[in-house]
Formats: C-alpha cells, structure tokens, sequence
C-alpha cells in the first residue's frame, strides 16, 4: 500500500473517530506491507495463518523459509516440498494440501492473478474462494495484503473483534453487524483501520 495513501488514511481516520485518533497516535505509523509483485506469496501466507496465533504462523513461515532458502513463496518451489518437509515445518497436512493445490493451480493456469487484481473486491472474494481451502477470511488478507486494498473490513477476524472490544471497551465480542456500524466512519479505509486494531491485540 503506498505510504501516500496510508497516510491520506491516517489523516481520515484521525478526523472520523476519536478513540482510534488516540490508538494511532500511540502505536504510531501504518505499517501495512503488501506483496503486490508476488501475489501467491500474500495468498499462501493467509493460509498458513488461518486460525492459529500471530506468533505461531510467524514460527511456521520461519521455518518454511529456511527451508526453500529465502523469504517469497513461489508457486515452483512449494511444489518442490515433498509431505516430509511439510510435517517438518509443523504445518497441518489439510493447510499444505491447499497450498500446493493453488500451486499447481497458478501452473496450469487455472488461478492468473493479473486477471483478478483489477476486479472488485467481492469478485476477487467469489473467484478465490472457489479453491479449496480458502474461505472468505483469507480472500480478504489477501485483499489487503496480496493487492494493497484500502477498504476492507473482515468481520470474521478473531483478532480484530478482540480489537473491537478492547478499544471500544465493550461488554462482549462484536457482532458483523456492530462491527460495521463502529467502523462506518472510517470508509474508504478500513483497511488501515483494522492494521490498528490488530496492534491492540497484539
């Protein structure tokens, strides 16, 4: 995401709430990072994350990358793993399963990015999740991480409804539907919004 941008972002938000004007003055400047120019690796890596802690998938990725010898998944070298590699890194056989079949996807040709990254953000939802093993949580990360979308706001993250309740000191886990009444304000960035409630957690 361009820093022009997040910071067009930062400005917008700081005026439409004041509880999240104090959170991003603590915890500082945005710091999304994208992988515009590799794609497959923000879409892998949203895999690998699915509903394990921050701090486990980040042991995982570690692991992975030591292995294939740098820090980009690439569609060649995740098909280069055998099962045995896989149980090495402690990734579930159901999570490697789907990423080598999105793997093998990209080289028949059966997923092509450039032909998605300029769709509408529900359209790029309803082609991805029609691989196995992506689900509509892990359309949206790649949203946001794998094209740099600013207005996205997932609703199912366990992360971000524990963000919502603690800035917002609410008496229990957000519903969808409260969680985009509060973040109505923040349109067209949510996005960056959510970044700053995941540091809440965090």
């Amino acid at each position: 995401m361009k820093k022009s941008l997040i910071n067009k972002a930062v400005r917008h938000l700081k005026a439409r709430d004041k509880i999240l004007s104090e959170l991003i003055i603590n915890k500082g400047p945005c710091q999304i990072k994208t992988s515009l120019d590799n794609p497959f690796h923000a879409l892998a890596n949203s895999i690998i994350s699915q509903q394990i802690s921050a701090r486990a998938a980040r042991a995982i990725k570690g692991r992975l990358f030591d292995l294939i010898g740098t820090d980009r998944m690439e569609p060649e070298k995740i098909l280069k793993l055998s099962p045995k590699n896989w149980r090495a890194i402690g990734l579930s056989r159901p999570k490697s399963k789907y990423i080598r079949g999105l793997a093998l996807a990209v080289r028949k040709g059966d997923l092509d990015f450039p032909s998605i990254q300029n769709s509408e953000d529900e359209i790029v939802i309803e082609k991805l999740t029609a691989f196995s093993g992506i689900g509509r949580w892990t359309a949206e990360m790649f949203l946001i991480f794998g094209l740099g979308r600013p207005d996205v706001l997932s609703t199912n993250d366990a992360g971000l409804r524990k963000g919502f309740k603690i800035l917002y000191d609410l008496q229990e886990l957000p519903s969808a539907e409260e969680m985009i009444s509060i973040g109505d304000p923040w349109r067209p960035y949510r996005s960056v919004a959510s970044w700053y409630l995941w540091r809440v957690v965090d």
